[in-house]
């Protein structure tokens, strides 16, 4: 199965050399199955294609260290971090933060908002995907559990930019929605996306 996928990233890729989900899938596969080697490519060419995907650079910088080249890992690692922190992607920069810290490399200071009991009482989160405090969203963004969570989790303008992020999933990796193995994709790239466990 884990092979299948690979074929299947490895044709997105070749069938539409821009497509920057498919080599990040592709390279995510790679490191599944334990061919780091094979995912570093994949996933300097996401880099290429989109400067800003945070999660790229954490998933590479893992490749690099898994493939022996640690000099190379602590480099994208570091310049990871700081596109995370300026992104607002907290989970993709405390896992290079993380990496770096078992590396022994030094990870550059950077103060986060904290959420205070007014801001709490004055219905303010303090959101998984940008870091900053902000008010919640009025209303959840669908309904269920999980959508109350996206509520008191993320903030407006990020689920907003997820929105945008999350139709480029479906069509760049030609999600068919009504499979379930689609809808996971789906919910692993928003969760990824959003910060949410």
């Amino acid at each position: 199965m884990d092979q299948d996928r690979i074929e299947r990233f490895k044709a997105l890729t070749e069938a539409d050399p821009t497509n920057e989900l498919g080599f990040f899938s592709l390279g995510r596969a790679y490191l599944d199955v334990g061919q780091p080697q094979n995912a570093v490519p994949a996933l300097q060419r996401v880099i290429a294609l989109n400067a800003a995907f945070s999660k790229a650079y954490a998933l590479l910088g893992l490749a690099q260290h898994a493939a022996g080249d640690d000099k190379g890992a602590i480099e994208t690692l570091t310049a990871g971090y700081r596109i995370a922190h300026d992104r607002g992607d907290l989970m993709p920069r405390n896992d290079m933060a993380n990496l770096l810290k078992e590396l022994g490399a030094a990870i550059p200071e950077i103060k986060a908002e904290e959420l205070t009991a007014e801001d709490a009482a004055a219905g303010k989160i303090k959101c998984t995907h940008c870091g900053r405090i902000a008010a919640k969203m009025p209303e959840p963004p669908f309904g269920g559990d999980f959508g109350v969570h996206i509520r008191n989790s993320v903030c407006g303008p990020c689920f907003h930019e997820w929105i945008g992020q999350g139709t480029k999933v479906i069509n760049e990796l030609r999600l068919n929605l009504t499979e379930k193995t689609a809808q996971e994709v789906y919910d692993l790239h928003m969760k990824e996306y959003l910060n949410l466990p």
